[in-house]
């Protein structure tokens, strides 16, 4: 069946888009506390010069919270562009095909996993730090993760062969309030269940290893 939407005159502008996927993820990003109060983006690049030494995450590294350091680090091509810093609690949110759940929080097991190499990721990420440093936004991993939330980045891609989503859609996003309210607990909850998976990581690489 077709889908139309009307709009007046008076709504005609350069901040209107007739793109169906906008329009349906507008319809998704209503009620709850605006993503922009509690988060911004993290925007600081590297050089491809300096990111010789680092540990450089693609959109395959990140899956479902976790971060997949062992192939980064056993990546061997040299980054030939840019990339974007990642710092401990950041998230992770890929723009590149938001449905495979290419979403991690930057965990502290992570960071240490890089044997004090710096943490860069493609710029097909987009990093979302704390609005306030002290902050947590560990909460918001399982938030994203959620099959309402995936709904509307599916819904808010844009282009063809490679669809993206649009950082000012990602930033529409309205977290519920009951999620907010229990942000601390939840918050602790995930870290906790990501340094178990870390760990159960290392012991299956240590146990992989020859000698």
């Amino acid at each position: 069946m077709a889908s139309f939407v009307v709009r007046s005159l008076a709504e005609l502008g350069a901040a209107l888009s007739f793109a169906p996927e906008r329009q349906k993820a507008s319809r998704l990003a209503s009620g709850g506390i605006p993503l922009a109060e509690l988060v911004t983006e993290r925007i600081e690049r590297a050089s491809a010069a300096q990111a010789g030494g680092a540990v450089v995450l693609d959109t395959t590294h990140a899956s479902d919270g976790i971060l997949d350091l062992g192939a980064a680090m056993r990546a061997r091509a040299a980054p030939r562009s840019a990339k974007k810093r990642v710092a401990t609690g950041d998230l992770l949110v890929s723009r590149l095909r938001p449905y495979l759940r290419q979403i991690a929080l930057a965990h502290p097991a992570a960071l240490a996993a890089c044997r004090g190499r710096p943490l860069l990721c493609s710029t097909e990420y987009i990093v979302l730090c704390p609005r306030r440093p002290a902050d947590d936004v560990a909460f918001l991993l399982p938030f994203f993760l959620d099959e309402a939330t995936q709904a509307f980045l599916a819904a808010g891609q844009e282009g063809g062969h490679h669809p993206r989503v649009p950082v000012d859609t990602l930033f529409r996003l309205r977290v519920p309030e009951v999620v907010f309210l229990a942000r601390k607990e939840s918050s602790r909850r995930v870290r906790a269940a990501l340094a178990a998976a870390y760990r159960a990581s290392a012991l299956v690489s240590r146990a992989m290893r020859l000698g």
